[in-house]
C-alpha cells in the first residue's frame, strides 16, 4: 500500500518546484571558489537514528542563516530519536515563538535531575551545609555548562553553532563524547531572541540575489530598521539580565539560577572586519566578581585559543571587552558561574570580503563558534571538580562575619507607591535575594543616602530591609550599590582616552543601581541588620472595592499604578478627574495626583462602580470611598480648579527611519505594559502627510534628525491644543527651533545673564521669607535685595565658549545625577523632591522665565558653616561657574553614581531635564534624555506617564464638545 506523503513534505516539494520555477528565470551566478568553504564540521561516527540537520535544513548546515522555526523543528525532532536529550520551554517571546533549553547528557544523568538541583542548592548555602556534607556533594556532582546562543537576533552565527553543537553531542558515537556526558550536563540554549532573529531571516530573504553577496555595507549584511538586534519591542536582551523586564529574560534567568551552571557562555557577533574576540575581559571589572572566577577564565581562554591556534584561526582577548556593568548574561559571574563571552565577526550570509583580500564565509563563522564551545567544554570537563570547590569556598567566605559583606544593609523606605516596591521585590527575589520588613521603626546611624550624606534617621515601619550578608551577597552588591568602584589607575586611562582620542574605554553605562533607577529613596547602612525585621511576603489583603454610598471615589496618586486607573477608565467612556493638590474630604486623605471619579462627572454611567472596581482589580489598588466633598480646614473641594477633569488621551509615536529604535520600543512598552491603552505608531517620513488631527498626544522619541517640514507640521498641531512630549533627539531638533523658548546650552552664551536671572528667580521661589517685618514696611527700602547685585564679574561670551567645547568632552555615559523636582507641578505626581536622573551625552536644556522648568539638574543644600582664614575670603563670594552663578551659601550636589568628571558636572548643573510650555492652545513637554531607559527608569517613566495621560487635561486649553 502506498504511504500518504506528509504535508510538510509536500509544501517543501512545493516551494522547490518554486524556487526552480523562478529560478529558471534568473542567470545563474559564476563560481567564486573564495565562498567554498572546504573544513568539515563533523568529524567521525554518528547514530544514524538521529535525522542530519542538512536533511531538515535542506542546505548543509553553517550555509545560511535557519530559521527560528527550522531551529524548532530539529530539536522537535532530535528529543524524539535519542535519550540523551531533555528539552524544556523556559518561555514564550512577545510574537509567541518558543524558547528552549536543551539538556544533553547520559540518560543516567538526566533521570535524576531533580536529585542533580537539589544538591546544587545545598553548595549553594553553607548556611545550611557542611563541609563534608559539600564535599561529598562535588564528588557526586555533574560538570554543569550553559551554553547560550545568539541573543542578538542578526548575531546569527551562534545559533547555527548550537544546532551543531546538540547534533555532535547528541549523536556522536565518539568513546570521548560519551564519557563526557556520563560527566557532565550541557544545557544548550540555541535561539535567545527568536523574534529578532525572525525579523532578520525575513529581512535575508528580501535581499538576498542570485549571485553571493561578500559587501557588508549591503543591505543584505546590514538590514534594515528596525533591524534583527532586538526582540520584539526593541529591547536589547543583553542588558536585561538583572532588570528582567523581557519574558524571554525572565525565563531565562529563572532556568540559569536554578541550574547554577559552573560555566556560561554566551555566542555573539561584532563587526564584519573584526576576527575573534574570547574571554578573559580587561579593566574595569566589578569589584564583586570573585577572584576565583577570574582566575578559571583565563585558564579557559589559553585553552580556547590554543583549540584556534590548531586551525589557523585568528583571535585576541581583552582590548575592547570589559565587565564593570553587571546586566549582561555575565550577571551569572556574581552567582559563581565562570562566563565566556564569543565575539565573531559578523557576516549575515555568504561571506564578508576582507582587507587583505581574501572571503570569511558564514559557514566558516559557524565553524568558529562551535570549536570554541567544544574547547571551552573540554576544559569544564577537565576543571569542574576544582571549580566545584573553589565556588564552594567562596560562598562561605562571603558569610563570614569579617566578609567585605558583613556589615552592610541596604534599605528602601517605606512609602505609597505599592507597584513599584512590589516591581523592586519581585526582581530581587528572581535572583534568590532575600529580602526582609521592618517589623517597627528604628534609629539607624551613619546612614547614607542617594546623596552621599552620612545622617541618624529613623527607619519607618514596613520599609524594605536587604542585608548584604547571605549568599547571593556579590550580585546583590553589585545591583545594589550606591556607587560601584573603579581602580585609580582605570580613571586615569580612561581620562587619557577621552583627552587624546574624544573616546571612552567604558562600554556600557557607569550607574544602574536598582533604587535609583526606580527612583526609590533608599539608604546603606554600615551594619547587618537582624532584629526586628521578618521576611518579606506578597501583600494578598483584600482590596477595598467601590461602595454606591459613596459620591465619589479615588486611588492613591503616589502609587504608578494610579496612572493607568485614570487611563483605562478614559478609555471605557468614564470622566475622570486628578487633584493637585493635597486634600482630606471626610475620613478620606487625597494625596497630591489622586485620581477621582465623581458621580456629578457621570450621571449616565449606570454600570459605573462596576468599572471602578474592574480598573481597581486590574491596576491591584484599592479604592477610597468619599462621602463628602467638603475639603477640611483651607484644603480644596471637589468642586475647584484643584480637581481637575482629565480629557481621554488618543496617542501616536513616531517611529521608523531616524528615529531611535530603542527609544520607540521601549517607549511603546511603557505603554503596553503600564497602562494598557490604545495608542498608534507612525511613520516618520510622512508626517506631514498624516491627519494628526485625530491625535491629542504625540511622543516623538530620540532621533537623529527632524525635517523642517516635519516641525512645521507638528508645531500647527501643537498651536490648536495638542500635548507634543520630545526625547534627547527630538528635544534638541525642537530646542533649536524658535518653535520652544527653552533653548540649548550652545544658544545662549551670549545672552547667559537673562537665563541666570530666570534660575535665581525659581530658586528663589524655594527659599523660606525672611523677618516679615521687611515685607510690611510703610516706607521705600533702600537695600532691597536683587539676585543680580551681588553677581560676580561674568565669563565673557569667548570664554563661556572655550569652556563649553572642553566640557562637552566629558559628558557621562550614563551615570547617576541629581533631580530637582519641582513638587508642584502636574507632571511630577508620585515623585519625590529629589529624584535620580540617568544622564549620558544628551542636550543641555536652558530655561527662560516664560517656560516652566519642573526637573533640573542639581539639588541645592546650605553650605556647612566652618571657620575660615582672612584668605578664605573668596569662599564666600557668589561664583560664576559658567552660564549660571552659585549663590555664596549653597552647595550643589549633582552626582549621585558613576562616572561625572568635574567638567560635566559644571556643564549639566542647573539645566532642565524635564521642560513645559505653553504653545498656542497646546503645549511642549521636553525630556533631555530618554525617560525609560532599558525599560528600568521607572522613577522618570513616571514622568513620561504623567505627561502622555494627564497632558491632555492638565496642560492644555479644554474644548467644550457642543
Amino acid at each position: 500500500m502506498r504511504k500518504p506523503i506528509s504535508a510538510a513534505i509536500c509544501a517543501g516539494l512545493l516551494a522547490l518546484s518554486i524556487g526552480v520555477s523562478h529560478a529558471s528565470l534568473l542567470m545563474k551566478p559564476t563560481y567564486n571558489a573564495d565562498l567554498d568553504y572546504q573544513s568539515q564540521m563533523f568529524s567521525g561516527n554518528y547514530n544514524e537514528a538521529l535525522t542530519h540537520p542538512d536533511t531538515i535544513l535542506g542546505f548543509p548546515i553553517g550555509q545560511r542563516v535557519a530559521t527560528p522555526v527550522q531551529i524548532n523543528q530539529l530539536i522537535q525532532t532530535w528529543e524524539t530519536q535519542t535519550d540523551r536529550l531533555h528539552v524544556i520551554e523556559y518561555a514564550k517571546s512577545h510574537e509567541g515563538r518558543p524558547l528552549h533549553a536543551v539538556f544533553i547528557s547520559s540518560p543516567k544523568n538526566l533521570a535524576k535531575m531533580d536529585e542533580i538541583l537539589a544538591k546544587l542548592d545545598a553548595l549553594s548555602d553553607p548556611r545550611k551545609t557542611s563541609d563534608t556534607q559539600a564535599s561529598q556533594i562535588i564528588e557526586e556532582l555533574p560538570a554543569i555548562a550553559w551554553m547560550a546562543y545568539s541573543i542578538h537576533g542578526n548575531e546569527t552565527s551562534g545559533s547555527d553553532a548550537a544546532l551543531t553543537s546538540i547534533y555532535h553531542y547528541a549523536a556522536s558515537d565518539d568513546p570521548k563524547v560519551k564519557q563526557m556526558l556520563e560527566d557532565m550536563i550541557i544545557v544548550i540554549d540555541p535561539i535567545m531572541n527568536p523574534d529578532g532573529r525572525d525579523r532578520f531571516a525575513k529581512s535575508l530573504e528580501q535581499y538576498r540575489g542570485t549571485a553571493p553577496n561578500v559587501d557588508d555595507q549591503s543591505l543584505l549584511h546590514r538590514g534594515d530598521w528596525p533591524y534583527g538586534r532586538t526582540n520584539h519591542y526593541f529591547f536589547d536582551l543583553n542588558r536585561d539580565f538583572f532588570y528582567l523586564t523581557q519574558p524571554e529574560t525572565k525565563g531565562r534567568v529563572s532556568l540559569i539560577n536554578k541550574w547554577r551552571p559552573q560555566l556560561m557562555i554566551d555566542g555573539h557577533e561584532m563587526g564584519p572586519q573584526d576576527t575573534y574576540l574570547m574571554g578573559p575581559p580587561r579593566q574595569p571589572l566589578n569589584f564583586n566578581i570573585a577572584s576565583s572566577v577570574q582566575k578559571w577564565a583565563k585558564t579557559f581562554s589559553v585553552e580556547q585559543g590554543a583549540a584556534f591556534d590548531e586551525k589557523g584561526w585568528r583571535y585576541y582577548t581583552g582590548e575592547w571587552f570589559e565587565n564593570w556593568y553587571p546586566g549582561y548574561s555575565n550577571y551569572a559571574e556574581y552567582r559563581g558561574s565562570m562566563h565566556i563571552l564569543y565575539e565573531q565577526s559578523r557576516m549575515a550570509e555568504d561571506g564578508v570580503r576582507r582587507p587583505e583580500g581574501t572571503i570569511q564565509t558564514y559557514k566558516e563563522s559557524v565553524h568558529h563558534q562551535f570549536v570554541s564551545t567544544m574547547a571551552n567544554l573540554e576544559s569544564l570537563h577537565k576543571y569542574s571538580k576544582e571549580m566545584y570547590q573553589d565556588y564552594w569556598s567562596d560562598r562561605k567566605s562571603i558569610l563570614k562575619k569579617d566578609s567585605q559583606y558583613a556589615n552592610k544593609t541596604y534599605v528602601v523606605l517605606a512609602n505609597n507607591n505599592q507597584t513599584r516596591m512590589n516591581t523592586l521585590v519581585e526582581k530581587l527575589q528572581a535572583q534568590d535575594i532575600e529580602v526582609y520588613v521592618a517589623d517597627k521603626s528604628f534609629q539607624a546611624k551613619d546612614a547614607s543616602n542617594h546623596l552621599g550624606k552620612t545622617q541618624t534617621t529613623t527607619i519607618p515601619k514596613g520599609s524594605l530591609i536587604i542585608p548584604n550578608r547571605q549568599p547571593e551577597a556579590r550580585l546583590l552588591s553589585a545591583i545594589m550599590e550606591f556607587d560601584a568602584q573603579l581602580l585609580p589607575a582605570t580613571v586615569q586611562q580612561e581620562r587619557q582616552k577621552l583627552l587624546r582620542e574624544g573616546q571612552s574605554i567604558m562600554y556600557d553605562t557607569s550607574a544602574w543601581n536598582l533604587t535609583m533607577m526606580y527612583g526609590l529613596e533608599a539608604l546603606t547602612l554600615p551594619t547587618n541588620v537582624t532584629d526586628d525585621i521578618s521576611r518579606y511576603s506578597a501583600n494578598n489583603a483584600a482590596k477595598v472595592s467601590a461602595t454606591a454610598d459613596a459620591i465619589a471615589w479615588a486611588v492613591n496618586g503616589d502609587d504608578d499604578a494610579s496612572v493607568a486607573f485614570a487611563a483605562r477608565l478614559m478609555e471605557r467612556g468614564v470622566q475622570v478627574r486628578v487633584i493637585d493638590k493635597a486634600s482630606q474630604l471626610g475620613q478620606e486623605t487625597l494625596v497630591r495626583g489622586s485620581v477621582v471619579v465623581t458621580i456629578t462627572d457621570n450621571p449616565s454611567k449606570a454600570n459605573l462602580i462596576a468599572l471602578i472596581n474592574e480598573t481597581a482589580a486590574e491596576t491591584s489598588l484599592s479604592i477610597q470611598n468619599i462621602k463628602t466633598g467638603y475639603g477640611t480646614g483651607d484644603m480644596p473641594e471637589w468642586g475647584g480648579e484643584h480637581f481637575a477633569l482629565l480629557s481621554q488621551p488618543q496617542i501616536a509615536i513616531i517611529s521608523q527611519t531616524g528615529i531611535s529604535s530603542n527609544d520607540v520600543g521601549v517607549t511603546w512598552w511603557s505603554l503596553d505594559t503600564h497602562l494598557g491603552i490604545r495608542h498608534s505608531q507612525l511613520d516618520s517620513s510622512t508626517i506631514s502627510r498624516t491627519d494628526l488631527r485625530r491625535y491629542n498626544v504625540i511622543i516623538m522619541p530620540n532621533s537623529r534628525s527632524i525635517s523642517d517640514t516635519t516641525i512645521d507640521t507638528i508645531k500647527s498641531w501643537v498651536e490648536q491644543g495638542g500635548t507634543l512630549i520630545t526625547h534627547e533627539g527630538s528635544t534638541q531638533a525642537i530646542a533649536s527651533k524658535d518653535f520652544s523658548k527653552v533653548k540649548l546650552l550652545d544658544d545662549i552664551l551670549d545672552d547667559s545673564e537673562k537665563y541666570d536671572i530666570a534660575l535665581q528667580r525659581r530658586l528663589l521661589a524655594q527659599e523660606p521669607l525672611g523677618d516679615m517685618k521687611d515685607y510690611f514696611a510703610m516706607t521705600v527700602q533702600e537695600d532691597v535685595d536683587y539676585p543680580w547685585d551681588d553677581a560676580p564679574k561674568r565669563l565673557s561670551k569667548e570664554d563661556l565658549e572655550k569652556r563649553n567645547a572642553w566640557q562637552k568632552l566629558f559628558m557621562p555615559a550614563g551615570a547617576m545625577v541629581s533631580g530637582n523636582v519641582d513638587t508642584q507641578h502636574w507632571l511630577t505626581f508620585g515623585t519625590s523632591k529629589t529624584l535620580p536622573l540617568l544622564y549620558g551625552r544628551q542636550p543641555v536644556l536652558i530655561v527662560p522665565e516664560n517656560a516652566q522648568a519642573v526637573v533640573t539638574v542639581g539639588v541645592y543644600a546650605d553650605k556647612k558653616q566652618e571657620t575660615k582664614s582672612k584668605d578664605d575670603d573668596d569662599e564666600d563670594k557668589t561664583k560664576a561657574i559658567g552660564w549660571y552663578t552659585l549663590p555664596k551659601d549653597k552647595e550643589l550636589h549633582v552626582r549621585m553614581s558613576g562616572l561625572l568628571w568635574p567638567e560635566a558636572a559644571q556643564r549639566i548643573a542647573n539645566s532642565a531635564y524635564l521642560t513645559r510650555e505653553s504653545v498656542g492652545n497646546g503645549q511642549i513637554i521636553m525630556f533631555s534624555g530618554e525617560p525609560i531607559f532599558r525599560g528600568a527608569t521607572l522613577g522618570t517613566n513616571r514622568l513620561l506617564l504623567n505627561a502622555v495621560v494627564f497632558g491632555p487635561g492638565m496642560g492644555t486649553r479644554p474644548n467644550i464638545e457642543l
